[in-house]
């Protein structure tokens, strides 16, 4: 189970991250460049960095879950017994899996619905776009799920 997480969260995720982020600043500066030189610029470069940001938000947010980097209170955890201290992480966890269920859930179905929707410029399937929430919440399930399973094997 070890190789699996250290594949997806250190070796897929930031790659992907990587290529989201490359389309993103790709989309946006040429944007920026075709807009002092044409007259008519590019319409579909806006809808491209779009949908890449938003990629790029959602899958990050499941890498920050990896590095421990999300946004959280240090201060009452770090005053907490030991004991303590691990309630709150099963707590967390648990939330984070319910959170990882419920995007793949409502996601799917999100998806399912867009897949009859067409993007207004570049014409793709919306389903596209949508597909990354249950593939987050696929992420957060993994994740937290590993971290669980830690947690309680630890004891």
């Amino acid at each position: 189970m070890d190789r699996v997480i250290e594949f997806l969260f250190e070796k897929l995720l930031p790659f992907l991250l990587k290529l989201i982020g490359f389309i993103l600043v790709f989309a946006i500066l040429l944007q920026i460049f075709v807009r002092f030189i044409m007259i008519h610029p590019f319409s579909w470069t806006e809808e491209l960095s779009r949908f890449s940001f938003i990629w790029f938000c959602f899958l990050g947010s499941a890498y920050a879950l990896k590095k421990n980097l999300h946004l959280g209170i240090d201060y009452f955890y770090k005053k907490a017994a030991p004991a303590t201290q691990r309630k709150i992480d099963l707590f967390i966890h648990l939330l984070i899996l319910f959170f990882g269920i419920l995007l793949c859930y409502y996601g799917t179905i999100m998806t399912r619905i867009s897949s009859f929707q067409k993007s207004p410029i570049l014409r793709l399937q919306m389903s596209y776009m949508y597909i990354v929430l249950p593939i987050t919440g696929g992420f957060f399930l993994i994740l937290s799920g590993y971290r669980l399973y830690q947690l309680i094997r630890k004891k």
